[in-house]
């Protein structure tokens, strides 16, 4: 967790005594309005937004630094303002102190010409608390022989509705998001905020999406129409001739049970060996602001009458794969996991079928993972999709976002989704 006063650190002082919500001038934010990228609710631990105001064009290398003269780059010292946690009462100004000076330029931005996100990342460490310390410390020894960044920014740009990785060396200015896990997350606003966005890929036409944000806790964002009737009817005729009885990744403690006792769906994992299927993988790469190298394969279902899936989490917890050395492997030692699932509804469903999250606004550990009548429960409608995160912005995984298949009651379902890491996996290309 961030803490919003802490004693003074070498790299930022803080100017403001107490810390005071940014909200009116979009203007010192490149133009955009703050309220869409922060929430007055709830906190979302590892992701902070910062605006920038940044230096003239006159402050470059070699400019004098010295005690704040007319025409020096101290009397123009950039201002950076922080939203820590993504929580709109959590905002304080602040000003950059001078040992922030890159060492190879001489100039504001940021600590060095290589990578300026190094310098970012070490302005919001030194300020307050990592809030996933062990594995941002590890990742940090790591990264720094190769002068990497851990956190992910993205810059968002005045009349964009989606934004972009920040370059290296790219001078920041207006809005950035910065996520410590080091992939981005949409942020969640509050219920019932909508997003408008364009979904733009290589080799394909752009698609007009509206994002809604169905819970906070956990992060559930339903996507209006993102495939058309001919891509739903796509997937179904790949997957159909190969479809059989779903299978599960057994607990240490449920090694040697029956799959059925979870799962009574069928299923098939489907590579993306045609144009359809790669353009859909470019979509969820673009929705979700990842590569689609951290894809898994599409896993397609089928739901008959009565046919369900017990609630579970989508993510490998440590705790219950301690004996499986394929999981550690995968996780590279528990230090990357899925970090979310894009859930396809090709199908209407008559009545049944809902995707149901018993635990979503903080409810307790339910006593049945059947039970549909608790929490949120999401119907399905052909064509759209849902966001779930299994971890939150910092890399933490999220008990919350325990979900699962509703029976159905009338009718077939068909679905499919994609399972997203917070790193490139290889799987796709």
């Amino acid at each position: 967790m961030w803490h919003r006063h802490l004693p003074k650190l070498c790299a930022l002082t803080v100017f403001a005594s107490a810390a005071e919500p940014i909200v009116s001038d979009t203007q010192e934010c490149g133009g955009n309005e703050l309220s869409a990228w922060t929430s007055s609710e709830r906190r979302a631990p590892g992701y902070h937004v910062l605006c920038f105001k940044g230096l003239p064009e006159s402050c470059t290398q070699g400019a004098s630094t010295g005690d704040g003269a007319e025409g020096s780059c101290a009397a123009s010292k950039p201002e950076v303002s922080v939203c820590w946690d993504g929580l709109q009462t959590n905002c304080e100004k602040l000003q950059v102190g001078a040992d922030l000076l890159a060492e190879d330029t001489g100039s504001w931005w940021w600590g060095s010409a290589k990578n300026n996100l190094v310098g970012i990342e070490e302005l919001l460490v030194k300020q307050g608390q990592v809030s996933n310390q062990k594995r941002y410390a590890r990742l940090k020894k790591a990264y720094a022989k190769k002068g990497k960044n851990v956190f992910a920014f993205f810059k968002v740009s005045e009349g964009s509705s989606l934004p972009k990785p920040l370059g290296k060396t790219e001078k920041p200015s207006g809005l950035v998001l910065a996520f410590e896990g080091g992939a981005f997350v949409w942020p969640g606003v509050k219920a019932g905020f909508t997003r408008n966005i364009t979904v733009e890929t290589p080799d394909f036409e752009p698609v007009k999406l509206a994002l809604i944000t169905k819970s906070l806790q956990p992060l559930i964002i339903e996507v209006s129409q993102f495939l058309d009737k001919s891509e739903c009817e796509h997937v179904i005729s790949k997957a159909s001739p190969f479809i059989a009885k779903s299978a599960v990744s057994h607990m240490d403690h449920d090694v040697g049970k029956p799959d059925a006792n979870w799962r009574t769906s069928s299923t098939h994992f489907l590579n993306a060996d045609d144009n359809i299927l790669r353009r859909l993988d470019a979509r969820v790469g673009a929705l979700t602001l990842t590569a689609t190298n951290q894809q898994e394969h599409s896993q397609v279902l089928r739901y008959e009458k009565t046919e369900h899936y017990s609630a579970h989490h989508d993510y490998f917890n440590p705790s219950s794969y301690s004996q499986n050395a394929d999981i550690q492997a995968l996780t590279k030692k528990w230090m990357f996991n899925r970090l979310a699932t894009v859930f396809f509804y090709l199908t209407d469903v008559e009545q049944g079928g809902e995707t149901f999250f018993p635990r979503a606004g903080g409810l307790p550990q339910p006593a049945t993972f059947e039970d549909c009548s608790v929490g949120i429960a999401i119907k399905p409608q052909k064509g759209r999709v849902i966001i779930f995160y299994s971890q939150n912005p910092a890399a933490q995984l999220d008990e919350y976002s325990l979900h699962g298949g509703c029976a159905v009651k009338n009718g077939t379902k068909w679905s499919a989704n994609k399972w997203i890491w917070n790193t490139k996996m290889g799987w796709t290309p």
